[in-house]
């Protein structure tokens, strides 16, 4: 790593040497301030107007690029010299979107129109690892979602995960659960690996951001998100680039999200300030029985497991005899949910200064966010804090610094199938007719929780308030980018940054009122935990561009550069049980023979060489192409194919090229006014996944203890031949905009295609292992993605706009060593095999209940019971479709019963405004995919104390009766709630996300100049036929884990108000 930095320390004193030491004033004209010239050229005259009103605009701004520039009359009209008739004008004018215009071979008589900031993507600035590009003159399949006007009326909760969901066709952000801070599952076009991540790779400022988490997770099934803690209100704009990736080489496999902070445009200051306040709605309960109902419930299910009817009536929870003293305990009707769930409150406080002068530009922000959880005592306290200054130190050489701060807090709890410690599961199953408090034989309530219940269910109320769960995180990001330019044309640049993540993250879950655990040695009561994770990075990039415009009809951009990281991180476990009192909270505080500590290590570094070249012949003919050398310290030593070996390292080799058409620029489509704009695009080009480990190429040991003796033993086989995934990019795409850009839509057709994927080819197990990492795989994955954006109503006082975004993919494993993979995550068990889908539910097919033994007797299937004999199926029992014909319900009858994959998913977009009154929606949908309900299958399986839903209302209990609901059998002896299509549901949906009223006050003062109130509903309704809590969650980053409904906190319905000030 020293040397490397040495290394850019070199390059940059050669870059910069010989510069004199004087400081001067920056010069960056003001975006209104045009300088007329003129030289010899063709007189081109035209007309500026403005959309809405058809009207001529003064003083906007025209411009050729290093040829000439004029300014607007006072009716709008203009002339300027142009050096030939495929000439681009740059227009721009304050309040309204800058864009460009061919003249298309005329010298007179066009009029453009110019409509309000942001209206169009196509004139947006993409900012792409080899430089910034105009949407419009892009090659590749790119979206660029500016934040400046949606990012003030941002629901609080919502991270830049949540706030990208629906406006990117091709973008799939799945948020991983209610927990505040947990963040989004992205992912773009599908997934291109089983084992390696599937996540876009996320650039911000110029460098690479971290988004993993590196710990254990000892708060059971919570997540972090870093990405998550940065404040949307802090980003600029955000490039969506979804192919021609290869410049990142072997981390751009799954495309990248280049995130652009704040920054000031001009020389004026602005300073904006926003503070909101809302309220956190808890969803709609799940309907379960209630005490008399269990009551019922539970004596039928006792009586399978042999208890008489003597045994029954003399159980507590049933007798009406006063005189045992338990009478009074048992006489309840509690709703453990309205216990656990409560309505909260949010507040959001956030300042950003703008501006500079002819030293120095800069943009300050802070902000302050407190949200509580929906679950009591959870919730998400967040200080952050951001600085982006650039600098002007000489004529020739500049610094922009990007500075980052960001400290969270989130309060937590263990969720999903934390049988004992969720307090959202246990509130769900734990007995109705059991008490919140103590109630003694009198029937007098004590002040003091009850304690765990016969039954051996917790109490949630005491893992809530005498129990804690706290992760504490914060990360410094920043980077200095130097900027050397030597003449118009020559430049040189060196980005040096760093990341540190630190997260401490803790736990404890009191004796009293919980249920022991049992471990190998003892048997646990109160238990705590502690882990403290970090991750430390430095990143670098240096390169240098060529830029040169020839005759005006050619140009040629370059860029060369090289990339480096260096990445350590470490993660620190203590778990501590059994401390003397519930007073002692700490890991210290317990036994000490049952004391476990741990932690991991991880180190890993990447290097990479790239360049970009376009060339652009008369702003209508467009080819870039990409190339890039990558190295890994996570590569093996001895790989035989693939890249290029230098120095006796093996490097990967990728590449793209890509064109573009802009085919309203040629002749014949010159009178054609309806079309305004017609691109045709094509790429192909590999990038690589390098997330196969970092040691997973090597032979590794891990220390073990056998009968008191300390020794290393091998942990793993490793394979030197270990490399990168590839994926083939290919791309076709097109973009139009008709009408006067009241129409404007783009569409893409791709496929990717997977080879040397990592996977887990079975060996020997003479060996002492089942298998070995390989790159034994392939996958191609194909869709389309469809975006449509319109203005139905375009008048001076009414806007109407309508968007549309749809996207479709199917993916196939094309290619794997063994017959199949078979996974289980959640209850849910997933196949993989050649032909078909990745991540395929795999179970049993039912087809109803069998309404009498008889019924039973004459279908004449059974189960294995593991000891040789078999049991036959009764009335009451589930129907399985015995595939193969052999009379026995086994594993050989399990297929494939659901896809977690979506057919389409999308998002529908309205904006109605009416002077300054404004209103905008966003609905998003998926459509065609399958859920695993995890959650129902708990609460329906009738085989033990825990409470059930309403639906077992309607269980099988006569010899004849017709029903879709099993019989209750303790401890399910025939499977009836096995993983099958009983628990596969639709998970298709379509929910309003996002509702905004806002209105924009008049003012007329000295101090204020601008007031916007707003009202933002986030998840207002979602309509969809999924049982569960809500249809949208994603537990785990893994493939073999979507779909699968594990009880997560679901997401909720916020509703804020909030101010703007503008000073």
């Amino acid at each position: 790593m020293l040397k490397k930095l040495q290394l850019t320390c070199l390059l940059s004193i050669l870059f910069f040497g010989g510069i004199d030491v004087g400081l001067y004033a920056q010069i960056s004209p003001d975006s209104t301030s045009v300088k007329i010239q003129s030289q010899d050229g063709i007189n081109v005259r035209g007309l500026i107007k403005d959309a809405k009103t058809g009207k001529g605009i003064s003083g906007i701004s025209i411009a050729i690029e290093n040829f000439s520039a004029a300014i607007t009359n006072e009716d709008g009209t203009f002339s300027i010299k142009a050096p030939h008739l495929n000439a681009l004008l740059l227009v721009s004018g304050l309040d309204y979107q800058a864009k460009v215009f061919p003249i298309n071979n005329r010298d007179n008589g066009f009029e453009i129109e110019l409509f309000e900031a942001n209206y169009s993507s196509f004139y947006e600035v993409a900012r792409l690892p080899g430089g910034e590009q105009l949407q419009y003159t892009g090659t590749q399949g790119t979206n660029v979602i500016d934040f400046d006007e949606l990012q003030w009326s941002n629901p609080v909760n919502e991270s830049v995960g949540d706030f990208l969901q629906g406006k990117v066709a091709g973008l799939n952000s799945i948020r991983r659960s209610g927990v505040q801070g947990t963040g989004a599952y992205l992912t773009l076009r599908g997934f291109n690996s089983l084992y390696a991540t599937n996540k876009p790779l996320l650039v911000v400022d110029g460098m690479i951001y971290d988004d993993e988490d590196y710990g254990f997770g000892i708060i059971q099934h919570n997540s972090t998100s870093p990405l998550s803690m940065i404040d949307v209100k802090d980003i600029q704009d955000v490039s969506v680039l979804k192919d021609g990736s290869s410049l990142y080489g072997t981390k751009g496999a799954n495309g990248v999200i280049i995130i652009t902070t704040t920054r000031a445009v001009d020389l004026s200051t602005k300073i904006d300030f926003t503070m909101y306040g809302g309220v956190n709605q808890i969803p709609d309960r799940l309907p379960v029985l209630n005490s008399g109902e269990y009551r019922s419930y539970l004596s039928q299910l006792v009586a399978t497991r042999g208890d008489s009817q003597t045994q029954i009536e003399n159980q507590p929870w049933i007798s009406d005899d006063r005189s045992t003293g338990n009478y009074f305990k048992y006489q309840n009707n509690t709703d453990w949910q309205e216990q656990v769930y409560k309505n909260s409150g949010n507040q959001n406080y956030y300042l950003k200064i703008r501006g500079g002068d002819n030293i120095a530009k800069y943009g300050l922000s802070v902000g302050y966010l407190n949200s509580d959880g929906i679950i009591k005592n959870s919730g998400l306290e967040r200080y952050n804090t951001r600085l982006n200054a650039s600098l002007k130190l000489t004529e020739k050489l500049f610094v922009d610094a990007n500075l980052s701060f960001i400290h969270n807090t989130e309060y937590q709890n263990d969720q999903g199938l934390a049988y004992k410690t969720s307090p959202l599961y246990l509130s769900l199953t734990k007995s109705p007719f059991m008490a919140i408090n103590a109630i003694n034989a009198s029937g007098e309530v004590s002040p003091n929780l009850d304690d765990v219940d016969l039954f051996d269910v917790s109490n949630p109320l005491a893992i809530l308030d005498n129990g804690f769960g706290v992760n504490k995180n914060y990360r410094f990001f920043g980077n200095l980018n130097f900027e050397y330019q030597f003449n118009k044309n020559f430049s040189a640049h060196t980005l040096v940054g760093i990341n540190y993540n630190k997260e401490r993250e803790s736990f404890f879950i009191p004796d009293f009122g919980v249920a022991d655990v049992v471990l190998p040695t003892a048997i646990a009561s109160n238990r705590s935990g502690s882990e403290v994770q970090r991750l430390y990075s430095i990143f670098t990039d240096t390169y240098i561009n060529y830029a040169k415009q020839l005759d005006f009809k050619n140009k040629l951009d370059l860029r060369l550069g090289l990339r480096s990281q260096n990445n350590n991180s470490e993660s620190d476990l203590g778990l501590g049980y059994n401390s003397a009192t519930d007073d002692f909270t700490s890991v210290g505080a317990g036994s000490n023979l049952l004391r476990f500590v741990g932690g991991a290590l991880g180190e890993w570094n990447w290097v990479n060489a790239y360049l970009s070249a376009e060339y652009n012949y008369l702003n209508k003919y467009f080819v870039k192409f990409n190339a890039a050398l990558d190295g890994s310290s996570r590569f093996g030593d001895a790989i035989n194919d693939g890249g290029i070996t230098l120095g006796g390292s093996r490097f990967a080799t990728m590449g793209s090229i890509s064109a573009g058409w802009l085919v309203s620029s040629e002749n014949f489509l010159q009178n054609i006014k309806v079309i305004n704009l017609l691109k045709l695009r094509g790429s192909i080009g590999y990038s690589g996944n390098d997330d196969i480990g970092n040691y997973t190429a090597q032979q590794l040991y891990v220390s073990q203890n056998l009968l008191g003796l300390q020794g290393l033993v091998r942990d793993n086989i490793g394979n030197p031949e270990l490399k990168w995934e590839t994926v083939r990019k290919i791309n076709l795409g097109a973009d139009i905009a008709l009408f006067d850009e009241r129409f404007n839509a783009s569409v893409d057709v791709y496929e990717n295609r997977t080879t040397d994927m990592i996977t887990y080819e079975t060996i020997n197990p003479t060996s002492g292992f089942d298998n070995i990492v390989s790159n034994s795989g392939t996958m191609r994955t194909r869709g389309i993605d469809l975006s449509l954006n319109s203005r139905l109503v375009n008048t001076p006082d009414i806007n109407f706009d309508l968007g549309f975004t749809l996207s479709h993919y199917i993916n196939e494993v094309t290619d794997i060593p063994n017959e199949f993979i078979l996974s289980q995550f959640g209850g849910a068990t997933y196949i993989t095999q050649e032909g078909e889908d990745a991540n395929l539910f795999f179970g049993y097919q039912t087809n109803g209940v069998y309404a009498s033994t008889a019924e039973a007797t004459a279908a004449n299937l059974k189960i294995p019971l593991g000891n040789g004999n078999f049991a036959p199926f009764q009335g009451g029992d589930v129907i399985f479709t015995d595939l193969n014909g052999d009379q026995v319900i086994d594993e050989k009858d399990r297929t494939v019963i659901g896809n977690p994959n979506p057919d389409f998913t999308g998002s529908v977009s309205t904006s109605f405004k009416y002077k300054r009154l404004s209103l905008s929606a966003l609905f998003n949908f998926s459509v065609g995919n399958d859920l695993y309900n995890g959650l129902r299958n708990n609460l329906e399986k009738m085989s033990g104390y825990e409470n059930q839903s309403i639906a077992v209302r309607n269980r099988w209990v006569a010899e004849g009766q017709q029903t879709s609901i099993p019989r209750a059998v303790w401890g399910d002896p025939m499977g009836n709630a096995s993983f099958s299509d009983r628990w596969i549901e639709d998970g298709s949906y379509l929910r309003l996300k996002t509702l905004v009223l806002a209105y924009d006050i008049p003012l007329d003062l000295d101090y204020l100049n601008a007031v916007k109130i707003y009202a933002t509903a986030n998840n207002l309704f979602t309509l969809t036929d999924y049982l569960g809590y809500d249809p949208e969650f994603s537990a785990t980053s893994s493939i073999f884990g979507q779909g699968a409904d594990i009880g997560l906190v679901p997401q909720f319905t916020t509703i804020q108000l909030g101010v703007r000030l503008g000073l």
